[in-house]
């Protein structure tokens, strides 16, 4: 079932706590609590996008959910790049983001792209200045049909594709009060990283391809 509402605090919090079955969804005008990675608020004003959907448990999630959303937008978007391990990057700014949360006997997606919304953080995008536009109905079909496609992959699969999309593999990578360069993306998630003549791997570090 496609739930939409006008307003609301959280669509993955909503969704948690009142899903009915697998694959429930609920697309939301308005976030007053919208939520990002660690702890973050992501903004969500009128004219962005913001679903959450209901999905059985898989260890390379927001992958699936990269590639599903690159099979939907990259036909109308030049310069579209995925950058690890949720990030949406569109002409070098963020367009929007993936957030993948684990409840146990099943997990939350959550998304949010900025449509045609006001940019409230810095180094942002939205499709609106880069002249696309592209209806949110069709859009949430093509992502849902994707996904599916895309959730039977090997992750051997998920892995090469989202690796053809991602900004990050073969620069240099800065973290923390560390750089090296992003060599590619194991099995397991982690981004490898050559630092200091060593292969590192990185699972939940913000990585940036200039130094903050």
């Amino acid at each position: 079932m496609i739930h939409i509402v006008d307003s609301i605090s959280s669509t993955n919090d909503w969704l948690a706590r009142y899903y009915s079955e697998m694959a429930d969804t609920i697309l939301a005008i308005k976030q007053s609590k919208g939520k990002g990675r660690h702890g973050n608020t992501w903004e969500s004003q009128i004219g962005g996008f913001y679903l959450s959907t209901v999905s059985s448990n898989h260890k390379l999630l927001p992958f699936v959910v990269g590639i599903s959303i690159m099979k939907v937008l990259e036909k109308d978007c030049k310069g579209l790049y995925l950058k690890w391990p949720n990030d949406i990057i569109l002409q070098g700014k963020k367009l929007g983001g993936i957030l993948c949360e684990d409840f146990g006997d099943f997990s939350i997606i959550g998304i949010g792209i900025n449509f045609e919304n006001e940019l409230g953080i810095d180094n942002s995008t939205n499709l609106i200045s880069n002249n696309i536009s592209i209806d949110k109905s069709s859009f949430l079909a093509s992502f849902l049909y994707n996904f599916d496609i895309n959730s039977l992959l090997t992750s051997e699969e998920i892995i090469d594709n989202f690796t053809e999309y991602d900004c990050l593999i073969g620069n240099e990578v800065f973290w923390k009060d560390s750089f090296g360069i992003a060599k590619s993306i194991a099995l397991d998630g982690s981004l490898v990283v050559e630092s200091n003549k060593k292969e590192l791997n990185l699972y939940s570090e913000e990585v940036h391809l200039e130094r903050n």
